[in-house]
């Protein structure tokens, strides 16, 4: 049979041979498929590379961090905002919203990304903006809002202070079981199994330290829900008015106008399917809102623009270096200032499963916030060159 044909059809015959025999392997073999992909990556970045657009007369640096972002911190759809000293709106975006360059659709400004935890912000302004009311004080008792906690098997868990949770200073470790259980590690607590904390044994004494907590957040959401006598995700909506933006609470599956994420499973964690990973009603108020870079630049900048305590708070009770990007939070933020003589910036960022999120806020007024459907592979040491970045063009302006 073979006789009849040409030699340029032999060679396209085999080349269909090998394809189909290569794409059999890897679809019978998933984690081989996973690999594949990872390797194809500086191929896909490359591309996405190539699809920028930006705002008209937008600062060159927006972009160069999308480029970056692309290129080194395995994110290949990205958005970038920035509200600059004089008010005015720049954003610049790049890469592909499906999993497939060139025939998938371009990212634009209104395409929607998960915010992971830079949602504790919204937590943390709604919980100040109680405090400024007098609803609460920073002094407040946890159990005297949450009254299931009553007869607690560690004693110091019934003295908690709001304060402390926003502070991330309350006593829960989250290296511990009890620090993450809206990511399935750990007995479920918050917020429907609440009593449980009578069962909990606290990792440190409060105020002892600060240890991020997930739960804390959480708990703070449901202190929200309870001053307010509604759901915590309506009190939010309501008070942020999300109708007239594009924020809204994620859930176990993709929505219509959102990014896929960089993210594949290369071991046995079962977290290849990263919509169905976490609790969604625990992860709420910690990590549970999406929407794009400009509504989040926006509503940051007018948290900001509150009268203290507001989210660029930091507290007198926390010694910290402000030196040093680390993890010493203020009531909202982490707050960095390499010397007396240099202007404050306030970051706060997020990660989850293929994605991450930052935003940072200068004493100057300026706010940037970036989205990324990738995390780096540097894990805190490339998110925090990105942050310095963006403080170096912050400090320039």
């Amino acid at each position: 049979m073979f006789r009849s044909l040409k030699l340029s059809d032999l060679l396209v015959v085999v080349i269909l041979i090998v394809v189909v025999s290569v794409s059999g392997y890897y679809y019978a073999d998933s984690m081989a498929r996973s690999a594949l992909w990872l390797k194809a990556y500086p191929i896909r970045a490359e591309l996405s590379v190539r699809q920028m657009s930006c705002s008209n007369d937008s600062p060159p640096w927006l972009a160069d961090i999308l480029r970056r972002q692309t290129l080194n911190n395995n994110a290949p759809a990205n958005q970038i905002a920035y509200i600059d000293l004089n008010g005015t709106l720049h954003h610049c975006e790049n890469g592909y919203v499906g999993d497939y360059p060139i025939l998938s659709d371009s990212i634009t400004e209104q395409t929607r990304f998960r915010y992971a935890s830079v949602t504790k912000l919204w937590t943390s302004d709604a919980i100040l903006a109680l405090v400024k009311e007098g609803r609460l004080s920073l002094d407040t008792k946890l159990s005297a809002i949450i009254t299931e906690i009553d007869t607690p098997k560690d004693a110091r868990i019934k003295d908690i202070t709001i304060g402390q949770l926003l502070l991330h200073r309350a006593g829960f470790d989250r290296y511990s079981v009890f620090g993450q259980d809206m990511f399935g590690i750990g007995k479920a607590i918050c917020p429907n199994h609440i009593a449980e904390l009578n069962n909990i044994e606290l990792g440190f004494t409060p105020d002892s330290k600060t240890s991020y907590s997930n739960l804390g957040y959480c708990l703070l959401g449901e202190v929200v829900s309870r001053i307010y006598n509604k759901p915590y995700t309506k009190v939010i909506a309501e008070n942020y008015s999300f109708a007239d933006t594009s924020l809204r609470f994620i859930s176990n599956h993709a929505m219509n106008d959102e990014v896929t994420y960089n993210y594949v499973e290369t071991g046995l964690t079962g977290y290849a399917d990263i919509y169905t990973a976490f609790d969604y009603e625990g992860l709420a108020s910690a990590a549970g809102l999406s929407g794009n870079a400009i509504d989040l630049a926006q509503q940051v900048q007018a948290m900001s623009l509150k009268s203290p305590p507001n989210i660029l708070t930091d507290s007198s009770k926390v010694a910290c270096d402000l030196t040093q990007i680390a993890e010493c939070y203020g009531y909202a933020m982490v707050t960095y200032q390499p010397d007396p003589q240099s202007i404050k910036v306030h970051y706060r960022d997020g990660n989850l499963l293929g994605l991450s999120s930052l935003v940072a806020v200068s004493d100057n007024g300026s706010v940037v916030a970036l989205l990324s459907n990738g995390t780096s592979n540097e894990g805190v040491k490339g998110s925090n060159k990105v942050k310095m970045m963006i403080y170096q063009h912050m400090l320039d302006q």
